[in-house]
């Protein structure tokens, strides 16, 4: 890092605490249309979902937004929150990274309940909390500078990563856009790659007959 500014500037993107939370439902908690929502049909809203009256940031329903990986027959809703910051909820102000994750399910559970009139009458199923002491890096004005190119001064050696540098925020779809950069990269390097591959091999070969 002293050598090479680029790995260096990457300390400078400092990570931040996130908490996510899983609350796996009995029906289907964002249908907004009626208090109580059962049966086989998922129903519901199927995006990433914002609001400024809980202390997760952003959530989303996995069993519809991706019902392949989470849709459950004869279970509902799979609501997923992202509280962050956790040490101070953007509503009530609580410390959510003190305390035992029961307790963090139970408010977070508390909040879709005061959000979604169809959860209201609703059973939680069970419930996961993950803490994340550094998740993605603080986002503050003049640090995109500092995220590095996918191409790094070593040969062979690249980078993927929501950090790199990218156009999108340091996200799920920034990972996935700085994996295809990455791919770019390689293809372009790809001549002098297979070059330096053909002469590690032949350094391979003659080291192996001055050893016969």
């Amino acid at each position: 890092k002293d050598t090479m500014k680029q790995f260096g500037d990457i300390e400078r993107l400092v990570g931040v605490p996130v908490i996510t939370v899983q609350l796996r439902y009995d029906n289907w908690i964002t249908e907004m249309q009626v208090d109580k929502c059962e049966g086989k049909e998922a129903r519901g809203i199927d995006n990433l979902l914002y609001s400024a009256d809980a202390d997760f940031s952003c959530f989303a329903d996995l069993a519809l937004v991706s019902p392949w990986d989470y849709y459950k027959e004869g279970e509902g809703s799979l609501m997923q929150c992202v509280i962050t910051p956790p040490q101070k909820g953007a509503v009530s102000g609580r410390n959510y990274f003190v305390l035992p994750k029961d307790e963090i399910a139970k408010y977070t559970d508390e909040q879709v309940r005061k959000l979604f009139p169809s959860a209201r009458k609703s059973k939680l199923l069970w419930s996961s909390v993950v803490k994340i002491a550094q998740s993605l890096y603080r986002e503050e004005p003049g640090l995109d500078v500092y995220r590095p190119d996918q191409k790094t001064p070593i040969d062979n050696f690249f980078l993927a990563g929501s950090y790199t540098k990218q156009d999108y925020i340091d996200s799920m779809e920034g990972a996935t856009l700085s994996g295809r950069l990455c791919a770019g990269k390689i293809v372009e390097e790809a001549d002098n790659l297979a070059a330096a591959a053909a002469k590690a091999k032949q350094n391979n070969a003659q080291s192996q007959v001055a050893n016969a």
